[in-house]
């Protein structure tokens, strides 16, 4: 029998009170995979993350039908803080990293609740490997590291609690394209030792580029899905996304 994928959404419809953001809409990142969510503002693409990850209660929305099973388990109705725990975490849009608090504080926060202190001593140990600039901060107050460097603390917090899926919601935000660059590398390679990845990405062109599969994501619901090299090629999604006619 076939493995389940690491994460499976399925018909999932989702309300703000009397508003409809998402309508049935289903994706699947496989074990291991790389899969992108396009679409222009409010087509969804946040809410997607937010039923995922648990946090849509804090934002007034509700789940109306579907389900989100991670390796086949249902984490329809859990806690965020569940969720977490089962290995599905979530690097928010605009950073929101602890800035009073130093960038070490930081990265203990993702391990908060963590009981193997040896897994989280290795999981510190890979943050900084990938990001040598945070061992150089590591004291330092986060509100005054660069754009750049508080998304590397973003994307190591969400390390430290050790994901079997990594959620990124818009990672190159804001952010210069040298610094954009090392940011794609670093997901790349996050990916590569193993960790499944949804990347919600207004950058098309780097979504496609670093995906395996891409979904696109228009008023709420899927209108187009495929392999990422040939949405890539398609003239409905070039005009649209990329900027190619």
């Amino acid at each position: 029998m076939r493995a389940p994928p690491a994460l499976d959404v399925t018909g999932l419809t989702v309300d703000y009170g009397p508003v409809r953001a998402l309508r049935d809409v289903s994706l699947t990142v496989p074990d291991g995979g790389l899969v992108a969510v396009l679409g222009a503002n409010g087509a969804g693409k946040s809410t997607l993350l937010r039923a995922i990850s648990g946090v849509l209660p804090y934002y007034g929305g509700s789940i109306r039908s579907g389900d989100v099973k991670l390796h086949g388990d249902s984490l329809r109705g859990r806690r965020a803080d569940q969720i977490v725990g089962r290995g599905v975490v979530q690097v928010p849009e605009g950073r929101q990293i602890f800035g009073r608090m130093t960038v070490g504080e930081n990265l203990r926060a993702g391990a908060l609740g963590a009981r193997d202190r040896r897994r989280v001593a290795d999981a510190h140990g890979r943050v900084l490997e990938l990001f040598p600039v945070l061992a150089e901060r590591e004291k330092q107050r986060a509100g005054l590291l660069s754009g750049g460097e508080q998304q590397m603390l973003a994307i190591g917090r969400a390390l430290m609690a050790d994901p079997k899926v990594l959620l990124l919601d818009e990672p190159s935000l804001g952010l210069a394209p040298i610094i954009i660059e090392r940011i794609a590398a670093t997901i790349t390679e996050i990916n590569a030792a193993g960790i499944a990845v949804l990347l919600i990405e207004q950058n098309a062109a780097l979504a496609l580029e670093l995906s395996q599969h891409a979904y696109v994501l228009e008023i709420g619901k899927v209108a187009l899905d495929g392999a990422s090299a040939e949405l890539a090629e398609s003239q409905d999604v070039r005009d649209r996304y990329l900027g190619v006619s």
